[in-house]
């Protein structure tokens, strides 16, 4: 709303008729209008609380039990009954924890992270030398070979 009110004070707001045969500008208008009518607030009362949060929000549901997983039961019903599939076993994974379902951790990755972070690990035999190789192109590529440098010395092709 406030955006509106700034744009019909300078003039920039289109005349075009909106989608419900106002024009745009009356509607910035109205909404200019509102604002003036609307008591200023202290920061205190501006507080996200639950009486204050949109209604949409509080709505929301995390569903572990929805369509897909419905159909998953399904599946797996079908073959523990001997139907045939390009499959053999179904893997549940609605619940975002991949190694819960066996999943190995992306090792190099997190070796990389590590090293990254501790520069001090690259001296380590715990370490494989792949990963060490890619911890120091990224060290490199940071100004003071440290992380904790906000930009890139220079851009660099991993």
């Amino acid at each position: 709303m406030q955006r509106a009110a700034v744009l019909v004070r300078r003039g920039s707001c289109p005349r075009a008729s909106g989608p419900w045969g106002r024009s745009h500008s009356s509607a910035a208008a109205e909404a200019s209008a509102a604002l003036k009518v609307r008591p200023e607030r202290s920061p205190r009362d501006r507080i996200l609380t639950l009486e204050s949060m949109n209604p949409q929000v509080k709505a929301v549901e995390y569903a572990v039990r929805g369509p897909i997983v419905l159909k998953a039961g399904e599946i797996e019903m079908e073959l523990q009954r001997g139907i045939k599939k390009p499959f053999t076993e179904v893997i549940r994974a609605n619940i975002g924890d991949a190694h819960a379902m066996g999943q190995q951790p992306i090792t190099f990755l997190r070796q990389v992270m590590a090293l990254c972070t501790y520069p001090n690990l690259l001296n380590s035999p715990s370490f494989p030398e792949d990963a060490k190789k890619r911890a120091r192109r990224i060290l490199q590529a940071c100004g003071g070979n440290s992380l904790g440098e906000a930009q890139l010395a220079r851009p660099s092709r991993m």
